[in-house]
């Protein structure tokens, strides 16, 4: 349980990793620094690793970082292909002592003012979805070795595309309550691609009321950071979430349990 000036964090950010984190890539150490630098503080950030090679090590970094922000990290080992993506946020959710939470990638960035937004979303029959802006090598690197100042100067940082609705991607936030009626992730997804968007339609199902962040290049606040990809293999599994995806009919999923902590 996360506690900030004396009272229970409002909301958790849980991310699900394997193999992606590094400690002391230039990729890591800004997905941990920019949610440490939020103006609004009033959360905490739980990582679930599945297993990664370096999971000790992880595990000493996440337990010793100096930062404001309370970070924790749970592990269950799992397999690296398929990702099973979904099981690893459906636990971070479930280890959540918060009202809210919010699940999102370990190779994003945010803008100082992302976590002040979204807060002033939040509600119990509200679902907030972000856009993110997807960054090439270029400025990227820039960011990296400080010739781009993303703390002070975000404007500077927003040079990349932004994807349609039909990605959401960046983040997924909502009270509890919601999260326990969806029963969170559809666990029957693998890797990644349109899990979120699974989850965004069975949301709208349950009928809460969608709240968007990073409409526009103006209001983006959350950022992708390039990274190697097997197309092949994220192609397999993309195929076979689609055909997933083709098949909602109820906005609750796993009826055999989900985000199993055994």
């Amino acid at each position: 349980m996360s506690i900030i000036k004396g009272k229970m964090s409002k909301l958790t950010v849980v991310s699900p990793n394997k193999n992606r984190l590094k400690v002391g890539s230039p990729s890591t150490e800004l997905f941990f620094k920019s949610l440490q630098w939020q103006d609004n503080k009033d959360f905490e950030i739980l990582i679930v690793d599945g297993g990664s090679d370096n999971n000790k090590e992880l595990k000493e970094y996440i337990d010793s970082y100096k930062g404001e922000i309370p970070m924790r990290m749970t592990t269950r080992e799992v397999d690296s292909d398929p990702f099973p993506k979904c099981l690893l946020n459906n636990i971070g959710i479930r280890s959540a002592k918060t009202d809210y939470i919010m699940t999102t990638d370990v190779d994003m960035a945010f803008g100082r003012e992302f976590m002040t937004i979204l807060m002033g979303h939040l509600e119990p029959n509200v679902f907030v979805e972000s856009r993110a802006m997807y960054w090439k090598q270029p400025i990227s690197k820039k960011i990296y070795n400080g010739e781009v100042d993303m703390y002070n100067d975000i404007d500077a940082c927003k040079a990349g595309r932004i994807k349609k609705r039909t990605t959401p991607g960046a983040c997924q936030c909502m009270h509890i309550k919601q999260w326990e009626k969806l029963r969170g992730y559809n666990e029957e997804y693998v890797g990644w691609g349109s899990e979120d968007i699974d989850l965004y339609t069975r949301g709208r199902k349950l009928g809460l009321k969608i709240k968007w962040m990073g409409e526009s290049g103006e209001s983006i606040m959350a950022f992708h950071q390039p990274h190697a990809r097997n197309n092949v293999r994220d192609l397999t599994h993309q195929t076979r979430n689609q055909r997933l995806l083709a098949k909602i009919k109820h906005y609750a999923v796993n009826e055999n349990g989900w985000g199993d902590m055994s």
